[in-house]
């Protein structure tokens, strides 16, 4: 009892501590300074990374993902990822054990909507603080979040890496210079293959066409960027939009 007890104070500044907790679904919450990175680990229990405010860029999975307020990540256990904070960010953490009833929906990395009612539910799980013995309330909220989680919509700003080499050289390519329009043509002979070869191998690769790839890309610089207060007249241009209202038309339609 008093060993769980000091996990519970250490977890108020510790995630790791947090996971030692006997609670099948634990909580942590902080605020992250712009430009904070979290570098490459994993941990032992599903994880759900829930911006309050800010974004997050990731990596997980083979996949990129914009975070942005209003939005998790799911990092299934044993999955190695990397987060970036873009600007402020206020995060809620939720730690599962993945041997909790309702922790199977977890085992897939996705970006997740958080809507109003699962919000709710996170940040009063937050405030418990983890308490032990768990009361009815605690256990409550979190087999309602896991229903809610598993029922979660995903979020449009997944950005899978191809595996094919040649796939790869286009969008390390495209992800130095996002302004570029250049042509299909142009990137196919990039990658060494023909047109219809590019765009049906990318299809398949990525499970989204490459101009969609290529829109979500610029998407997910652009939330970084207005993130840290950036002119989003200023990105348009660099991510070759003739206007603001260009690049948002094309935001929307994304998201």
């Amino acid at each position: 009892m008093g060993q769980n007890a000091d996990i519970r104070r250490r977890g108020s500044s510790s995630s790791d501590a947090v996971q030692l907790l006997p609670h099948g679904v634990a909580s942590y919450a902080r605020t992250y300074a712009d430009g904070y990175i979290s570098t490459w680990h994993d941990h032992p229990r599903h994880q759900l990374v829930y911006a309050v405010a800010g974004l997050m860029a990731a990596e997980a999975g083979g996949t990129s993902w914009a975070v942005p307020a209003g939005s998790g990540l799911i990092v299934p256990a044993g999955m190695l990822h990397e987060i970036r904070m873009a600007g402020e960010v206020q995060l809620q953490s939720l730690y599962i054990d993945p041997a909790e009833p309702g922790a199977e929906a977890l085992t897939e990395c996705r970006a997740v909507l958080i809507e109003p009612l699962l919000a709710g539910l996170i940040a009063a799980l937050c405030e418990m603080n983890n308490p032990w013995p768990l009361p009815p309330r605690a256990h409550h909220l979190s087999r309602l979040i896991l229903i809610e989680l598993g029922a979660a919509a995903k979020s449009p700003l997944a950005l899978p890496y191809p595996a094919d080499a040649r796939l790869r050289r286009v969008c390390d390519t495209l992800m130095e210079s996002p302004g570029s329009n250049q042509t299909i043509d142009h990137w196919a002979v990039l990658a060494g293959m023909s047109r219809r070869s590019f765009t049906r191998r990318f299809q398949q690769e990525a499970g989204l066409s490459f101009g969609s790839w290529r829109d979500r890309l610029r998407c997910q610089i652009a939330l970084r960027a207005e993130a840290r207060g950036a002119r989003m007249e200023q990105v348009a241009r660099q991510l070759g939009y003739a206007s603001r209202q260009s690049l948002l038309a094309m935001m929307r339609r994304v998201v």
